[in-house]
């Protein structure tokens, strides 16, 4: 029962760890867009820049929650493997 309990107290630990790294991507801000028209003028240049480097952002969010999705995916089918072991552990405690 303490082994048990031990398992238990590691794979609550590794999962709030885990729970850390899903959260890492980060959306990225949108760019300021001027309405005036003088302003987007002058300021052509680095309002093309800001917003290539925006989308440019975006597809790495979206690479980035792919990932995050897949890893957790992964995790998630070990969870469940896990899990079906120790309902056939209780299950056999049972008999």
């Amino acid at each position: 029962m303490a082994l048990l309990k031990q398992t238990w107290a590691v794979m609550v630990f590794l999962s709030w760890g885990s729970a850390a790294i899903a959260g890492s991507c980060l959306p990225p801000v949108p760019p300021w867009m001027p309405t005036n028209p003088d302003d987007v003028r002058e300021y052509a240049d680095l309002l093309r820049r800001d917003a290539e480097a925006y989308f440019a952002d975006v597809e790495r969010y979206f690479r980035c929650l792919d990932q995050q999705r897949r890893e957790v995916f992964e995790q998630a089918r070990g969870a469940s493997e896990d899990y079906a072991r120790v309902l056939e552990f209780l299950d056999d405690m049972r008999k």
